[in-house]
């Protein structure tokens, strides 16, 4: 399967219309915390404690913290953060730069749901090229024995930039996108949203009408698991 048919019908070529969108995100299980992310991670402070909120919430919820380099990150049920440390260590890597993006995304006069789509070709191509280096740099504490750590660190980066990044799972970066390069992924999904919108003449942010899921990463991850969930079939 070719990463172009996470928003297209794979036999007939044909963009899924917004309808069969909205009934995906639906039935999407991570509906409730990956709004939580795109509302708490609107403005971030310097210590880096809305970070450990979001990462926290983000791994522990998509099962990254049973084994592993985060096993024991997680919320309890009065809302503090286990497994703080390693959270920090990722904060330490990347804090300057989240913090830097998160600035620069403000001040841009763009809509931060369409961000990706409004920023020129240059600037996009710059933005990526600094995701990446900063995906580089989480490996050395999300690498394990098992794993790479393109996986953590792609949700550790979503979790704190959802109108940039996409979380990408262990079978998608090898059977759906098959690249271990973050920055392809992102210009991939770029392209293919780009096209969709194209075609239907409809926003991908503005597709789900109860406005929870409003980045455009954060639509395109209810089609990419879909996607996943085909793979097999």
């Amino acid at each position: 399967m070719s990463w172009k048919n996470v928003l297209f019908h794979p036999e007939e070529d044909t963009a899924m219309t917004p309808d069969e969108i909205r009934g995906k995100i639906a039935e999407f299980r991570y509906k409730k915390t990956t709004t939580e992310i795109i509302q708490n991670s609107q403005k971030l402070d310097k210590h880096g404690e809305v970070f450990v909120e979001c990462t926290a919430s983000i791994l522990s919820n998509f099962k990254m913290t049973r084994s592993g380099p985060f096993k024991g990150v997680g919320v309890t049920s009065d809302k503090k953060i286990t497994g703080r440390e390693i959270l920090l260590q990722c904060w330490d890597e990347i804090g300057d730069d989240v913090l830097a993006i998160r600035n620069s995304i403000r001040h841009s006069g763009h809509n931060r749901d369409r961000y990706l789509l409004e920023l020129s070709d240059a600037d996009r191509g710059e933005l990526v090229a600094q995701i990446w280096e900063m995906t580089k740099r989480l490996l050395s504490i999300t690498m394990s024995e098992s794993s790479y750590g393109l996986v953590g660190a792609s949700k550790i980066l979503f979790a704190v930039l959802p109108e940039i990044v996409l979380p990408v799972d262990n079978q998608q970066w090898k059977a759906l996108f098959k690249t271990v390069d973050l920055g392809d992924v992102i210009h991939r999904m770029t392209d293919d949203i780009k096209q969709w919108e194209d075609i239907t003449q409809h926003k991908l942010n503005e597709v789900d009408r109860f406005h929870k899921l409003t980045t455009l990463p954060s639509v395109y991850n209810v089609m990419t698991m879909d996607a996943k969930s085909k793979l097999n079939h």
